[in-house]
């Protein structure tokens, strides 16, 4: 094994060999008969044969899959998870996975009894970064109470079951998981508010930091230079993913969740979009410019569009300032909405890839 590694060392310090080949000219012929298999397979051979490095070689098998030669990804993995539960009380499971990244990557995961409940919740900050103390009601000053530790590291209570603050928040708990690395634990729902359900709890969450989190849709032909900024993925197959262009101006928000049985409020269906009932801001509607910038973004310069029972969900897409202009050249939000596809509800057809 050291011999091999040495051997592939070396390989990899030598110069490489003069081409004996025109590459401009087996690149453009590579890209003439890429068209049949055949041809292609041929290609790849003639250029193996001529040591000619640098030709793509596409699949042989019937079952082709473009990310299978893709290069990498221009959009990374807009959440990875850095935290998971293991112990819970009886009757809670994970709701959410969420990672904001406008100031410091913070990664949070929510459980709860149901669809939508966030009733625990544990963040984890960037190395080196030490959370804050809470206020408590009323603007008052928090504190914190020295707890017993979690596998051996400090821990503490910046609100204490019972303690000065449980009346807003029932039970606020930290940890030091690591040197200099700190977890959160907020437990909202006062029936497992109690010192020795939080510190178990706290006890069995495991710690990693590489898994891509899975989506259950895939959105395809983003412009350059977006950002995921905010994104979280909820049970049973809700997403919400947030991007921007660093020091420019607005933002692009991606929403789905599974269709509404009701349609109502601002959103009420204006237009239909591929046969599908749809509502779009930059057509004639009742009510307010909706969405989380109302009256300060002029009509103008953002847009709405939501779209009903797309293979059974509702899609939205929000964008205003660059972003906007950025989709211009791709079909504006329209055209956004024709390359977002939903993946249904079963997290073994989701992807851990769903920005493209």
């Amino acid at each position: 094994m050291n011999d091999l590694k040495e051997r592939l060392e070396r390989l990899a310090d030598a110069p490489a060999p003069v081409s004996a080949v025109d590459v401009a000219a087996a690149v453009a012929r590579a890209r003439r008969i890429r068209r049949t298999r055949r041809a292609a397979v041929a290609a790849v051979a003639a250029g193996v044969a001529a040591g000619v490095a640098g030709i793509t070689v596409l699949p042989s098998s019937s079952a082709e899959r473009p990310s299978a030669v893709a290069g990498p990804a221009r959009f990374p993995s807009p959440l990875i998870e850095k935290a998971a539960f293991g112990w819970l009380p009886p009757g809670y499971a994970r709701t959410r996975v969420a990672q904001d990244a406008q100031r410091g990557t913070v990664f949070t995961v929510s459980a709860g009894r149901g669809p939508g409940s966030t009733a625990i919740e544990v963040s984890v900050g960037p190395p080196g970064v030490s959370p804050g103390v809470p206020l408590l009601p009323g603007g008052g000053k928090g504190h914190l109470t020295k707890a017993a530790p979690v596998g051996g590291r400090p821990a503490y209570w910046s609100i204490k079951p019972g303690g000065p603050g449980s009346d807003q928040v029932p039970a606020e708990f930290r940890w030091e998981y690591r040197p200099k690395s700190w977890a959160v634990l907020t437990v909202n729902d006062r029936a497992v508010a109690d010192p020795v359900t939080v510190q178990r709890i706290a006890a069995g969450v495991r710690f990693g930091g590489d898994r891509p989190a899975a989506f259950p849709v895939r959105v395809t032909g983003l412009p350059d230079g977006l950002r995921a900024t905010r994104t979280w993925v909820a049970a049973p197959a809700e997403v919400m993913i947030s991007l921007a262009v660093p020091g420019r101006d607005g933002d692009l928000l991606i929403s789905l969740q599974p269709a509404a049985a009701r349609r109502g409020g601002v959103f009420q269906p204006n237009t239909t979009v591929d046969g599908h009932p749809a509502f779009d801001t930059r057509l004639p509607h009742t009510g307010p410019n909706p969405g989380p910038n109302v009256g300060l973004v002029p009509p103008a310069k953002s847009q709405i569009l939501r779209v009903y029972g797309v293979r059974g969900f509702d899609i939205e897409i929000n964008a205003t300032g660059e972003p906007l202009r950025r989709l211009q050249a791709g079909g504006g939000v329209t055209g956004l909405y024709r390359r977002t596809t939903p993946l249904g509800t079963d997290p073994a057809r989701w992807t851990t890839e769903p920005l493209r």
